[in-house]
């Protein structure tokens, strides 16, 4: 199953540190992450999840260490494992962020 995760900053985790807007999920994988949903994703078939603003980041990297099982992920970048966590903040901005759910190789946990 295809979803796209909108409406939140993506924080990458990656060398340039980039936020992007749109992260779509294809089963366990990142298919693709970027600042526009493509229009091959406009079907029906394809879950949309709106995260309202919330900050989303790699849910074991170096801002935050979470005991989540199989999780590994330690940049958002396609082809990656999709394991990632939702926060109420941005951690880059804000120290007193909380989790609000993660997901784990696609499927949320929390």
């Amino acid at each position: 199953m295809i979803t796209v995760y909108k409406g939140a900053d993506f924080l990458s985790f990656n060398d340039r540190m980039d936020v992007y807007s749109v992260l779509v999920v294809n089963g366990k994988k990142i298919e693709y992450i970027g600042f526009n949903t493509p229009i091959c994703y406009d079907d029906p078939k394809v879950k949309i999840v709106e995260l309202d603003g919330y900050t989303v980041i790699p849910l074991v990297n170096d801002k935050l260490v979470l005991d989540a099982k199989k999780a590994s992920c330690r940049v958002l970048r396609e082809g990656e494992s999709a394991d990632f966590a939702v926060l109420d903040k941005n951690i880059l901005k804000e120290s007193d962020a909380k989790i609000v759910a993660t997901y784990i190789a696609g499927k949320k946990s929390i």
